[in-house]
């Protein structure tokens, strides 16, 4: 995907219409060398680069052919444009003039590697301060072009791109060009490129859309930007820029379908990160390149825990996730609505009981989630279920002290004052270890899962018996501070730590 400033000038290729237009027309012999010279000359100038002119000939009555057209950047060093074939036509609607260009078998580049920051500038200050509505030209055909932008982490190559620019509302031009190659993959349905901008007073772009058919992730170019290679994924959908009176924005929409978590996230904070996912997108906003906004829905498999060991204040995390959202709408550091469901598996007990207390615990969680819905930052409901697999083939045990810990600080249990603590043996043996999560407007309850009455959540073995030791308590408990600190870390780390990140890696993209 190209910066908003890249994408502007695509339209640079109306400039030299209009430049061909006026120039022709001061023409006595268009054969001859000398007004060859001429035109070359008048083009140098008014796109301040340098211009080269092969042939001018007489196409019809009503129009001219410029053949070999080239322009450089300063001292010639990269070219900017070439063109085989440019027919400028002079035609009249009702006694006015209205002028039109078709531009044959051409390339438009738009930078690469060995441009500067100020060849930008010049070629987009020096081609897109003109005033078309002057030069009475209406439209511009595009055929057989090649658009084509590498630079650093980003290549982009459109070939076979064809379409037309229409200027004849002053106040409202639309590009409309289809490219039937991206990046060396054929398309056959094609990729769309609409564009709204204002012809007077120079070009200013106002929208500019990209929609692509499903093609494969390697197509889009991400893997140089990634800085890994993609083998998986396609993505079908749209591209939008807009112009507003802040920040740019970039707005996308769209499906990507079996993708690898690994393959995308290698350069980003805390990853890789491994999975498989495929999502669609109802609509993301990015300004000052940062994700401000998503709405969609999707699913994800096989998503490993240990990554965000040090989000959530845990070294030895592990366990990986499955889980089916719809809808899922964020906007930077806020959750106006999440719905999932899924499961967790392989999460430790030990890792679970770590922040609680010190001790070593054994077996391993599994985790059940029927239902989660926050909205607005709260948990409007949830519905989850966990359970403790001991070992295989072995008793699952507690320490005595973790588990009193546990007990007491996470489960509200209190043990009685008549029974000495050490009554426990050191390592306390479980049969059953499980518990039922209810969450309703941030009130959390805690519910058994087994036992006579279904109310017992731990039951261990003392000499050999079986013994509810915890069993559900009435009331609840608000989980409101919890959320707030949880969300406040999340904020903190998408507005500075992303931000910190992506701006200390930009000059290594492009200072190249």
């Amino acid at each position: 995907m190209l910066p908003h400033r890249k994408l502007l000038l695509l339209l640079a290729i109306v400039l030299v219409g209009g430049s061909l237009g006026w120039t022709a027309r001061y023409g006595f012999d268009l054969r001859s060398e000398s007004h060859r010279i001429e035109v070359e000359h008048e083009l140098t100038e008014f796109f301040d680069l340098p211009c080269d002119v092969g042939r001018i000939r007489g196409h019809t009555f009503e129009s001219r052919a410029f053949e070999d057209l080239v322009i450089w950047l300063p001292n010639r060093r990269d070219q900017v444009f070439s063109c085989k074939t440019a027919i400028w036509h002079d035609k009249k609607k009702n006694s006015h003039p209205r002028s039109e260009l078709d531009l044959i078998d051409g390339v438009l580049i738009l930078g690469t590697d060995r441009w500067q920051w100020e060849d930008y500038r010049q070629v987009f200050q020096s081609g897109l301060g003109h005033d078309f509505e002057e030069l009475d030209l209406h439209r511009v055909g595009m055929s057989n072009f090649e658009i084509a932008f590498t630079r650093g982490d980003v290549a982009v190559r459109c070939r076979n791109t064809s379409g037309t620019i229409d200027m004849s509302d002053p106040t409202d031009g639309i590009a409309r060009l289809r490219a039937y190659e991206l990046n060396g993959y054929r398309i056959s349905q094609g990729v769309q490129i609409d564009a709204h901008f204002l012809p007077k007073n120079g070009v200013e772009i106002s929208e500019f859309i990209l929609t692509l058919p499903e093609v494969p992730l390697t197509a889009i170019g991400v893997d140089r930007a990634l800085g890994s290679d993609i083998t998986t994924g396609r993505f079908s959908g749209q591209v939008q820029y807009r112009k507003t009176e802040q920040e740019p924005e970039i707005w996308l929409r769209g499906n990507l379908t079996d993708a690898d978590v690994s393959e995308l996230t290698g350069a980003v904070p805390l990853g890789p990160f491994v999975g498989r996912f495929s999502v669609t997108v109802d609509w993301a906003r990015i300004t000052d390149s940062i994700v401000t906004h998503f709405r969609g829905s999707g699913t994800i498999s096989g998503f490993t825990l240990q990554p965000f060991a040090p989000l959530l204040g845990q070294e030895n995390l592990s366990g990986t996730a499955a889980f089916n959202i719809d809808p899922v709408d964020l906007a930077l550091g806020h959750v106006n609505r999440l719905r999932l469901d899924g499961s967790v598996s392989g999460l430790t007990l030990q890792a679970l009981l770590q922040p609680w207390g010190a001790g070593s615990a054994t077996g391993v969680l599994a985790i059940r989630v029927n239902n989660l819905d926050v909205v607005d930052d709260n948990i409007r409901s949830a519905d989850v279920e966990v359970s403790v697999v001991p070992p295989s083939g072995e008793a699952g045990t507690i320490d005595r002290e973790l588990l009193l810990s546990v007990a007491e600080r996470a489960l509200g249990y209190t043990w009685p004052q008549a029974v000495p603590k050490r009554i426990l043996p050191e390592h306390v043996e479980y049969t059953e270890f499980g518990m039922r999560l209810l969450v309703r407007d941030n009130q959390l309850r805690i519910l058994g899962t087994h036992g006579e009455a279904g109310d017992t959540i731990l039951t261990i073995k003392i000499l050999g018996t079986p013994m509810g030791l915890i069993k559900e308590r009435p009331g609840t408990i608000d989980l409101g501070p919890y959320l707030d600190d949880l969300l406040q870390r999340v904020r903190s780390y998408d507005a500075d730590r992303v931000r910190q990140w992506w701006e200390s890696t930009a000059d290594q993209r492009y200072d190249r």
